[in-house]
C-alpha cells in the first residue's frame, strides 16, 4: 500500500485514540439532541386537535415519537434494524408468545375492565398499542441498537436501566412519591430485560410492541378513583420498601434467563415435556432428543 509496517504502526497508534472517542462523542451527542428533541416536541404538541376523539391526542404524540425514533434508527443504521421484520416462525417463536399471552391474560383478568363505548374500547386500545410503539422503538429499538456496539450484554443492561428510569416523570410535582418511583423503575428494568430477551428469541420487536401496549391494560381499563384525602397513606418500612418490587423484578428476569437459553439451543427438560404433550414436536422422537427449532 505504500508504507511499511512501521508506518502502519505510528499511524494506528495515533490515529484510533483519537477516531474512536471522537465518534463515541458523536453519537453521545447525537442520542441527547434527538431526546431532547422529542421531548421538546411532545411538550409543545397542541392538545385540541382532537377533543372530540377519545386519546387521540395522545395517540398521536406516540406515534409521531415512534416515527422520529424509527426514522433515526434507519439514518444511523443501527444494529436494532435487524428486529423490524416479521418474527421468525418455529417453537422458539411459540414458546416466546405463550409465556407473553399468560402476562397479558393475567393483566386483563385483574383488571376493572370498566365498560366503555365502542368507540372508547377501539380508541382506547390503539392507545395501548402506540404506548408500546413509541416506548420499544426508543428504548429497544433506539437505545439498544446505539450501544449494541459495546456489546449485546452492555446494550440490555443499560437500555434496560434506562427505560426504568425514565418512567420516573411519572412521579414528578406534588404527586412525588419516593417509594412508588422505585417500585416502578425496579419493575419496568425487569421488564425491560424481558422485553430485550423477547424481541431477541422471535427477532422481532413487533411482538414486543404489541406486547407491551396490552400489558399496560390497566391504563385505559381500570376505573379511575380519586384518591380520598382522608386516607391515611401506607408508610413501609425500609425493609419493606426496598423489597417490595424485588418478587416481580425476579419473575421477569428469571423468565428472560429462560428466553435467552432457548435462543442459545439450550431447551430445559420441562419444556421439551410440554412440547410432546401438545404436540408441538413429532411423539415418536424421544425427550433426550427433542429440541425447540428455530
Amino acid at each position: 500500500m505504500g508504507f511499511s509496517v512501521g508506518g502502519a504502526s505510528d499511524i494506528l497508534s495515533v490515529g484510533l485514540p483519537t477516531v474512536i472517542p471522537m465518534r463515541n462523542l458523536r453519537l453521545g451527542s447525537m442520542l441527547i439532541a434527538l431526546s431532547v428533541l422529542t421531548l421538546v416536541a411532545g411538550r409543545l404538541q397542541p392538545t385540541s386537535w382532537f377533543e372530540d376523539i377519545p386519546y387521540a391526542n395522545a395517540t398521536f404524540g406516540n406515534v409521531v415519537a415512534g416515527l422520529f425514533f424509527y426514522f433515526a434508527i434507519y439514518v444511523l443504521g443501527l444494529q436494532s434494524l435487524e428486529y423490524f421484520r416479521a418474527p421468525r416462525v418455529g417453537l422458539k417463536t411459540l414458546f416466546a408468545l405463550l409465556i407473553a399471552a399468560i402476562f397479558i391474560f393475567g393483566e386483563i383478568r385483574t383488571s376493572d375492565n370498566e365498560r366503555m363505548s365502542v368507540l372508547e374500547t377501539v380508541m382506547g386500545i390503539i392507545f395501548l398499542l402506540s404506548i408500546g410503539y413509541s416506548e420499544e422503538i426508543f428504548s429497544r429499538g433506539f437505545v439498544y441498537g446505539a450501544l449494541y456496539k459495546f456489546g449485546r450484554r452492555s446494550a440490555i443492561f443499560f437500555s434496560s436501566l434506562g427505560f426504568g428510569l425514565m418512567h420516573i416523570n411519572r412521579y414528578w410535582g406534588s404527586d412525588w412519591d419516593p417509594w412508588l418511583a422505585y417500585w416502578h423503575v425496579v419493575e419496568t428494568f425487569g421488564f425491560a430485560i424481558f422485553a430485550c430477551a423477547l424481541m431477541i428469541l422471535t427477532r422481532s420487536i413487533w411482538l414486543v410492541v404489541i406486547f407491551h401496549g396490552l400489558i399496560d391494560w390497566s391504563i385505559v381499563f381500570d376505573e379511575y378513583i380519586p384518591p380520598d384525602p382522608n386516607e391515611v397513606a401506607w408508610e413501609p418500612s425500609m425493609w419493606e420498601g426496598l423489597t417490595s418490587p424485588l418478587f416481580n423484578l425476579a419473575i421477569f428476569l428469571f423468565l428472560a434467563w429462560l428466553l435467552f437459553k432457548i435462543e442459545k439451543g439450550t431447551v430445559p427438560r420441562w419444556v421439551k415435556r410440554l412440547a410432546l404433550k401438545w404436540k408441538l414436536v413429532e411423539p415418536e422422537l424421544s425427550i433426550a432428543s427433542v429440541a425447540l427449532k428455530s
